[in-house]
């Protein structure tokens, strides 16, 4: 079940338009190409459902048994912190492609300026958390989502 005006449905589930670093039978998730942080993965179920309120109770415990499966690989990929997870449902709540989507955040504790430089865990008040969006470099994406699945691999 596709929405042909679904971005989405159409772009990513059809033509696989996107940095991908994880596909089943029933759920995608790739690189948003707006990201919050590097490394910031949308997961998606096939099937079309608008949002939180339009979902199956089985697609939607299959998209976060998703998240939970491959936020410890994107962590480990970019050398996360921590991570954000959330959904957003309806226009008034910020979604702008009206098919249910998850958002995995790495998070930084402090700024990753240098190569590979990482903070100590647990000091999260060094940075404040960023919410801004950038388009990214496709080659970046790509890069990126190589790093991830290299680690849902070694799961």
């Amino acid at each position: 079940m596709a929405d042909n005006e679904c971005t989405f449905c159409r772009e990513i589930v059809e033509r696989k338009n996107a940095a991908i670093v994880y596909e089943d039978s029933d759920t995608i998730a790739f690189l948003d190409y707006a990201p919050v942080e590097t490394g910031h993965v949308l997961v998606v179920p096939k099937k079309h459902y608008k949002n939180i309120f339009d979902i199956s109770e089985e697609s939607y415990v299959k998209v976060h048994k998703i998240a939970r499966k491959i936020a410890p690989a994107i962590c480990r990929a970019v050398n996360a912190d921590a991570m954000n997870i959330g959904q957003n449902n309806g226009t008034c709540a910020n979604q702008v492609v009206m098919h249910y989507h998850l958002h995995l955040i790495p998070r930084f504790c402090i700024s990753n300026s240098g190569a590979g430089q990482v903070s100590e865990k647990g000091m999260f008040a060094k940075k404040p958390l960023n919410w801004n969006r950038q388009i990214a470099d496709r080659d970046e994406l790509e890069a990126v989502a190589i790093r991830i699945r290299q680690e849902i691999e070694r799961q």
